[in-house]
């Protein structure tokens, strides 16, 4: 039983989601005036749904791609033979309908967009990776379901349990911290590149070529600075201990920032194929020395 809870846990790629919780977190921060905005049953109950749709996503992700893990992200690839496929289909049904039931949840308590964009979200998650149509290997567009779906949805979302409608500042801030996170993540894409094209898979490494991919990366993750201008819009009206505290988390996340997007660029030197998949290895760091600073940087401006 232990043996399979854990294999659970790495299909359901556990070791990336302990950066979920700031990601949930972070739409329902931009958008709370206080403190009382967030301590809501809503929030944990959304941050829930956020993990569980995550997990959902990647479960699916694990039980189409074995042919492609089996040649290099072994430990995948074991975990799901070692649940077994129907398991791994029961454990996907039981997740939806969890999802659809909060979801319901949400829409019978007026959160009418929130539940509209879980349903994306379900619906994402499974046209990314299910056969047909398997939006991952359709070269051009493979990136954006996760673009949006995984990086874009989830800040709507919070942001429309507080808010009805977005402002300048918030879309800004959405466009920066998708592409942040969609730089971090196209150096999986380009990890793959070997096993890929082996199983005719076509990705942005394909298209473009692995080097030109990470270039492509380090662009991405570097408009992460676009996430500055409405923290700073938040914090600076207010000259305390709090505000300042905001301010420190903002130039942690900076720094951090800046440490990802040059592992990124590193990764583009020499021989790519080898590198690449030594540097892809940081990925959930990378989330993890961005997301959480970003998020305190934010909820800190609401005492």
């Amino acid at each position: 039983m232990a043996s399979k809870f854990s294999a659970f846990l790495t299909i359901s790629r556990a070791n990336i989601q302990v950066a979920t919780i700031p990601h949930a977190l972070i739409g329902i921060s931009l958008a709370a005036n206080g403190i009382e905005d967030i301590l809501t049953i809503f929030t944990l109950l959304y941050v829930f749904l956020c993990i569980l749709l995550i997990t959902f996503a990647s479960n699916i992700n694990c039980l189409y791609d074995r042919d492609v893990d089996r040649h290099y992200k072994i430990h995948l690839y074991k975990a799901t033979e070692l649940l077994g496929l129907q398991t791994v289909k029961y454990i996907l049904a039981v997740e939806m309908i969890v999802a659809l039931i909060i979801t319901l949840f949400f829409y019978i308590n007026g959160y009418f967009i929130t539940s509209i964009l879980s349903l994306l979200g379900i619906g994402i998650g499974i046209i990314y990776s299910a056969i047909p149509p398997r939006v991952k290997a359709c070269g051009i567009f493979s990136p954006f379901p996760v673009l949006f779906g995984l990086y874009m949805l989830p800040i709507l979302g919070g942001w429309f349990l507080i808010k009805d409608v977005v402002n300048f500042y918030f879309i800004i801030f959405l466009i920066g911290y998708a592409f942040m996170n969609e730089g971090f993540v196209l150096i999986n894409t380009c990890e793959d590149y070997a096993e890929d094209k082996i199983e005719g898979i076509s990705t942005w490494a394909h298209v473009f070529g692995l080097r030109r991919t990470l270039h492509i990366s380090f662009a991405f993750a570097l408009t992460g600075i676009l996430c500055l201008p409405i923290i700073i819009k938040k914090a600076l009206p207010f000259v305390d201990i709090w505000s300042m505290a905001s301010l420190l988390f903002t130039i942690l996340f900076i720094i951090f920032l800046v440490v990802s997007a040059r592992d990124i660029y590193n990764a583009s030197k020499g021989d790519v194929e080898r590198s690449v998949k030594i540097y892809a290895k940081k990925m959930p760091i990378w989330f993890m020395s961005t997301r959480y600073p970003l998020f305190l940087s934010i909820f800190l401006t609401l005492f």
